[in-house]
């Protein structure tokens, strides 16, 4: 079975299992100007790892989509959190 994580988030463009492509450009789109992308493509490579073996993969990308999300909602509250306390203004 294809693996759905993304290679290595360190190399070239990442490469995604098909039925994911759409998902990861969204979370982008969505993080990338809060996040470092390479921390959105690590969350997205350990989300989806954890569907590598579903037999059944209709829901996937909806639930790879919901985990990430949260995650990196969690994470984008760190960080303004931190940019708070440093005497940053949080966006």
């Amino acid at each position: 079975m294809a693996s759905s994580t993304v290679s290595d988030a360190h190399q070239a463009p990442p490469q995604i299992n098909p039925d994911l492509e759409d998902l990861a450009h969204q979370v982008h789109e969505e993080f990338d100007d809060h996040l470092d992308p390479l921390a959105v493509n690590e969350c997205l490579n350990r989300v989806a790892a954890q569907f590598d073996d579903a037999t059944v993969r209709s829901f996937v990308p909806l639930l790879v989509r919901r985990y990430v999300n949260d995650e990196l909602h969690v994470l984008m509250e760190h960080v303004l959190d931190g940019d708070a306390a440093a005497g940053g203004v949080p966006v």
